[in-house]
């Protein structure tokens, strides 16, 4: 994920968040989630959906009391799905084995529309663009009489600006502590062949100053 881009959307958030400090509140959040990955097409295509953790990390501030703008980084683990095929050498069987790794990483700008701050509770809801990496890697194993030696792996980085929209709960417990429930929801587009989407439900601790 370039490094600029990052900055340039942690500066938005920043001029967002300090635009009219006497009529806004600015907030950090941190939290955990499921990675829920789908993708549509070939069978083959298939072996990159995942079920994978991902941690979110962002902020943003209160253009109006009803009205936010934001930044958050999601960061997904590595997930990996393994094929096997049987083959026959002189009699005896043997079995090469492929795993299909990959990974998602995000940067969201997200606009968010907010109940009002009176209540303990509080709703909001979420829309933006993603700016998303998508790394795949495909590697190969199988007994020395099959392969003299293991193929390099085929490595591949798919990047994509893609729509996210996202819902969330937050349940004050003190003026400045809030924990959160939420759900992202993204589109994934890479190339031609690669389509799907990734529902991350997810819970977090938020700090507003």
């Amino acid at each position: 994920m370039s490094g600029r881009l990052v900055t340039v959307l942690l500066l938005f958030t920043s001029l967002c968040c300090t635009g009219r400090a006497s009529a806004q509140t600015a907030f950090v959040q941190g939290g955990i989630a499921a990675d829920v990955r789908r993708f549509s097409g070939q069978p083959e295509d298939r072996v990159f959906d995942a079920n994978a953790t991902t941690v979110l990390i962002g902020g943003g501030g209160f253009l109006t009391s009803t009205i936010s703008a934001g930044v958050e980084l999601d960061m997904g683990r590595e997930s990996a799905v393994e094929e096997t095929a049987a083959v026959a050498i002189a009699g005896r069987p043997e079995t090469i084995t492929t795993t299909f790794s990959s990974r998602r990483r995000s940067v969201s700008a997200l606009f968010g529309i907010h109940s009002t701050a009176q209540h303990a509770v509080r709703v909001g809801a979420y829309a933006g663009l993603a700016f998303t990496a998508f790394d795949r890697r495909i590697s190969t194993t199988a007994p020395p009489i099959v392969l003299p030696s293991p193929p390099p792996a085929s490595e591949f980085t798919h990047l994509a600006a893609t729509p996210i929209v996202g819902v969330d709960v937050a349940v004050a417990i003190s003026r400045n502590f809030a924990l959160v429930g939420f759900v992202r929801g993204q589109a994934l587009s890479f190339g031609s062949d690669l389509h799907g989407f990734s529902v991350r439900p997810g819970a977090a601790a938020r700090l507003s100053f």
